[in-house]
């Protein structure tokens, strides 16, 4: 007799996400780091490190981001080490897995990822996956929150936002926008305002990362931030409060913008239970004051209701899982 596994994956620039019917979750960083020479090979005795601990030993090793804006870079690298992922990530949640085990996943993707991207994934995953489903990131997060009806989600990933308008059926492409201002963004805006204003202090992604995750807010008002930092290997403390909110606002502009424009073409009859019912997702998603933030951008259109996500590191694997539960075979590609 064989099983069938279910598996919920998403797939993000930064971090990827997985739960199965088993109950295991899993969240890793989407990289790979490669050994540089012999030397680092004979310290790690592998081919190649996953996720967390390639980054925590990235001195010594090539590191593969594969997908760049939520999608995965043409190189065949990036392609190969994003099958390596995936299967890592699959391994890793169903370790007991036999040969006649059946593996079906979906996974998510951001919003308007193209065709070609899709036959990527289902092409890299051909050897180890049976079944898999690829759906829109967004609407994962809706299915994992059970809201069908009239509602706009937005999610903050670290390559690309995604929004997209509920209605009770399938999204549409006018439903949905992908935005490059994202995570990423805000990382490169803040790296270069701390150096404009303290030149000579290091950084690396990392530390604006845990500075940005950590500190980031989009209220008017704020306690003040002091972050310890070096220049030339001497720690001192700086005040980024102002350049922490400033910073953030170049973010959460252009996405205010886009709920802004999809509201304003929706059904004129429901615009009013749109903008009452926006919810916002990803690792953006845990900025400070940014529920406020978009109520204040919908006040020309009436007022507007936003909440965050309670679970935004699992909700988009989740909602995949009961998908790829529940979907008729209808809506699966087959291997």
């Amino acid at each position: 007799m064989s099983n069938i596994f279910y598996v919920g994956i998403d797939l993000g620039t930064s971090r990827s996400s997985i739960a199965t019917s088993t109950g295991k979750r899993m969240s890793t960083r989407t990289c790979v780091g490669y050994p540089k020479d012999v030397i680092s090979r004979k310290r790690f005795g592998k081919d190649y490190l996953f996720g967390d601990e390639a980054v925590d030993n990235r001195l010594a090793l090539d590191m593969i981001w594969p997908l760049a804006d939520g999608v995965i870079c043409e190189e065949e690298k990036a392609l190969s080490t994003t099958g390596l992922i995936l299967k890592h990530l699959i391994a890793q949640a169903i370790p007991e897995k036999q040969e006649t085990d059946k593996i079906y996943v979906a996974i998510g993707v951001p919003a308007q990822a193209s065709i070609r991207n899709k036959k990527a994934i289902i092409e890299i995953a051909r050897d180890f996956i049976d079944k898999i489903l690829i759906v829109s990131e967004p609407f994962t997060v809706a299915y994992s929150i059970d809201r069908f009806d009239e509602c706009l989600i937005v999610d903050i990933g670290a390559g690309t936002t995604d929004l997209c308008r509920m209605h009770g059926s399938m999204p549409e492409p006018e439903d949905q926008i992908t935005l490059k201002a994202a995570g990423n963004f805000l990382d490169d805006v803040l790296t270069k305002a701390i150096l404009e204003k303290f030149p000579d202090v290091q950084l690396t992604p990392q530390i604006v990362r845990r500075i940005k995750e950590k500190h980031g807010y989009v209220s008017d008002t704020s306690d003040l931030v002091k972050v310890t930092l070096t220049k030339r290997g001497i720690p001192a403390e700086y005040d980024l409060t102002t350049i922490l909110r400033e910073c953030s606002l170049k973010l959460t502009k252009p996405i205010s913008k886009a709920i802004q424009e999809l509201v304003g073409t929706f059904d004129p009859e429901f615009q009013e239970r749109l903008r009452n019912n926006v919810i916002i997702a990803g690792g953006g998603s845990r900025l400070k004051g940014l529920e406020a933030a978009v109520e204040k951008s919908l006040l020309e259109y009436g007022g507007g209701d936003a909440i965050c996500v309670q679970d935004a590191e699992y909700c988009g694997s989740e909602g995949a899982l009961k998908m790829c539960v529940e979907m008729p075979d209808e809506y699966w590609e087959k291997i």
